[in-house]
């Protein structure tokens, strides 16, 4: 017999889940990195901006990561190339995002998430143990 109580634990839990959800994905903490991926002299199907054409922080971050080096950052950059052309060279860059599971940001939607999933089991137990239980 499935009492109020059972109802309640029920609804909070799914709305732990459901706000642990949205705010993991509206809300969660985001990193960026750019690296470079690979040379070709092979002309592109579509025209990639001049090395020149860049502006001195975009040149800076595709000079580095000619280097070997993979940057990272906290914030979007904006608007990096992922084709670049030097010196009839085409330099093809890989920008990602990943999420930072470190962040308050994240932990907490991650823990409402967590939180919701045991309360769920833990009604459902309850439910189930209730209709076998005689007084």
């Amino acid at each position: 017999m499935t009492t109020r109580a059972h109802l309640v634990a029920l609804l909070v839990s799914l709305a732990l889940v459901g706000g642990g959800v949205l705010g993991f994905g509206f809300g969660s903490d985001q990193d960026y990195t750019y690296r470079f991926e690979s040379q070709t002299t092979e002309v592109p199907d579509s025209v990639p901006p001049l090395y020149s054409e860049l502006s001195e922080t975009e040149r800076s971050y595709v000079d580095r990561a000619l280097d070997g080096e993979e940057l990272r950052f906290e914030d979007d950059p904006g608007n990096l190339p992922g084709l670049v052309e030097r010196d009839d060279t085409y330099y093809r860059f890989d920008f990602e995002t990943n999420n930072d599971y470190t962040a308050p940001e994240t932990l907490a939607p991650l823990g409402a998430i967590l939180l919701g999933l045991v309360g769920l089991v833990a009604t459902i137990r309850w439910e189930v143990a209730s209709r076998y239980v005689t007084y």
